[in-house]
Order: C-alpha cells, then sequence, then structure tokens
C-alpha cells in the first residue's frame, strides 16, 4: 500500500457528539483493519472539518488524498458542496491529488448488505 497517501471518511457531522464520535471510531477500525492511514471529518456541525483534515493531510506530506462521502445517497452536499470544497482545496494545493470517490450508498455491496440485514430481519420476526 502506499503511504503517501490518505483516505478522509466525510460524515455530515451532527450535534449530537456521541453521533460523531460513532463515525471517528468507524475510521479508527477501519485504519487497523486495512492497515492505511483514515480520518473521520465532517462536512458541518462538528470538527474536523473537511477543510482541516485536507491541511492537516497536505502538512504530513501526503501526496494523495482520496475523499469518501459516508453518505448514502447523492444529495446536495455530495453533489456540490463536497466537490466545491475539494476543488478549491486543491487550488491551494496544487502539488497533492485530492480524488473524490463514489458515496457510500453507490457501492454495489450496498444492495447486499441491506438485503442481508433485510433477510435477518425476516427470520427473526417467523
Amino acid at each position: 500500500m502506499n503511504k503517501t497517501q490518505t483516505i478522509l471518511l466525510v460524515a455530515h457531522g451532527s450535534r449530537k457528539k456521541e453521533a460523531n464520535e460513532e463515525v471517528k471510531q468507524l475510521a479508527q477500525v477501519l485504519e487497523k483493519k486495512i492497515k492505511h492511514p483514515i480520518k473521520a471529518v465532517f462536512l458541518e456541525l462538528a470538527e474536523p472539518s473537511i477543510e482541516q483534515g485536507i491541511d492537516a493531510a497536505c502538512q504530513n506530506d501526503f501526496k494523495k488524498i482520496l475523499i469518501l462521502p459516508y453518505f448514502l445517497s447523492q444529495g446536495r452536499h455530495v453533489h456540490q458542496d463536497i466537490p466545491r470544497l475539494i476543488q478549491t482545496k486543491q487550488k491551494k494545493f496544487p502539488n497533492t491529488t485530492i480524488q473524490l470517490l463514489d458515496y457510500v450508498g453507490k457501492s454495489p455491496g450496498m444492495e447486499k448488505l441491506l438485503a442481508s440485514l433485510m433477510t435477518e430481519a425476516l427470520l427473526k420476526t417467523d
């Protein structure tokens, strides 16, 4: 794995501290699982922000930053807000590649996960 790359797991952010901590814990678990740097960042209502995460990654000499939106659907945040923030930061850090990945809900594995959860729930109710 290329250690000059990092992943920013972007969640919306919540006024509820526990919800933000849950995302941070998920990032830590995933980082250990794939043995690669991952940091949870937030669009709004929590820190670190996406901008702070990108700044920190660039200050730590990461040459490529992968942005993974932890969103289920392509609403305004996924379609406009996050790309706009990335574009602004890309201009500030032209020697770093900032790549926006597909949002979580678009993953082909999502259908399989949901079908599994639904099947499990149905079996429990019989």
